[in-house]
């Protein structure tokens, strides 16, 4: 499967954290990116009136530019969601989000057709077009960051599954007595190796040792997060590195339980944590060669993803691309079960 991005996207990447948007050319280019604060706790509308200002000026500028207009809009956003009515339906990392006509909402206030997709759909779509996973024929992509997610090509195909929730790496079970997940289960790798769950377990270990390094390292109002944690740890905090080493441990089991189930030509592990914990490669490659069986193992390579911020944005064009004309993915009609905004 080859869809060539043949069309000018206005691209909107929603975060946890970040709104980022930006229009991407035919050649991939990226033009006029701007980001800003997701802000969730101040409701959905207005994360939504901040997406629709953030890709007006996005529009704005790459005319000032003389830049091709943009013929459809593509959106990157957290899931679950519905991709063919372009319904953000439950992210456990965006507060009071149930059923938001994301898609909808958008394309009317722009005036443009719109579609929706999970962010890592998209990323493993950017980076096994042009990244990381170019040419493999099975590739999955996991983020490492806020939470943890994941995307799969299958035999050259994006899998989406028939409710979309197909690649929700972060939600596989690592531990059944493990610690309750943002979605509510229990023992979730995201509840074990994701920024959220590693800033709750050094704020435990502030609470557990008052002497110690990580203890010392928080002044003033500083948050005690996954990146102060991992400072601690390379000052030489054992039980700070115990914590991290812990998690690249799960993460790398659940890499090991994927390659026997999927046997991947590669695996692209992204995200603002992986992209700056080099040891999690080598956790993730050892549980690999410790767990899974020896042929997939020694197929599978373990590499990190090139794309980086632009990942969630440069797969966009080619999802709009091959949508285009699927009556299936009918974002502006049939929004049954959408709350209105």
């Amino acid at each position: 499967m080859d869809v060539v991005a043949d069309r000018t996207v206005l691209a909107i990447d929603l975060g946890g954290t970040q709104i980022r948007a930006a229009l991407i050319t035919p050649d991939q280019v990226v033009h006029a990116r701007r980001a800003v604060p997701t802000a969730d706790e101040e409701g959905v509308t207005a994360v939504v009136g901040r997406i629709c200002e953030l890709a007006a000026a996005v529009r704005d500028e790459a005319r000032r530019e003389g830049l091709p207009e943009p013929t459809a809009i593509g959106i990157s956003a957290p899931g679950p969601l519905d991709p063919w009515r372009g319904v953000v339906v439950a992210p456990p990392n965006l507060a009071g989000w149930h059923d938001v006509p994301l898609a909808r909402t958008v394309g009317d206030a722009l005036e443009l057709p719109t579609f929706l997709d999970r962010d890592t759909n998209v990323a493993v779509r950017a980076e096994w077009l042009f990244g990381a996973a170019r040419g493999a024929g099975t590739a999955i992509y996991i983020t490492v960051s806020t939470g943890i997610g994941g995307g799969f090509i299958i035999d050259g195909h994006p899998v989406l599954g028939p409710d979309g929730i197909a690649g929700e790496v972060g939600h596989i079970v690592a531990d059944l007595d493990g610690p309750r997940c943002g979605c509510g289960r229990t023992g979730h790798i995201e509840a074990i190796a994701s920024g959220t769950a590693l800033a709750r377990e050094a704020s435990l270990l502030v609470d557990r040792e008052p002497a110690g390094r990580l203890a010392s390292l928080v002044t003033g109002d500083e948050e005690v997060d996954a990146e102060l944690l991992a400072r601690a740890a390379d000052d030489g905090d054992a039980s700070a590195a115990d914590i991290l080493a812990h998690a690249w441990t799960a993460l790398g089991a659940v890499c090991a339980s994927l390659v026997n189930i999927l046997n991947p030509d590669v695996i692209v592990i992204g995200g603002s944590i992986a992209e700056h914990r080099p040891a999690l490669f080598d956790a993730v490659r050892h549980q690999i060669d410790r767990l899974a069986f020896d042929v997939p193992a020694s197929r599978v390579r373990v590499a990190p993803a090139e794309l980086k911020d632009d990942v969630s944005l440069i797969g966009l064009p080619p999802i709009v691309a091959e949508r285009w004309s699927d009556p299936a993915f009918g974002v502006r009609t049939n929004m049954q079960g959408a709350q209105s905004l």
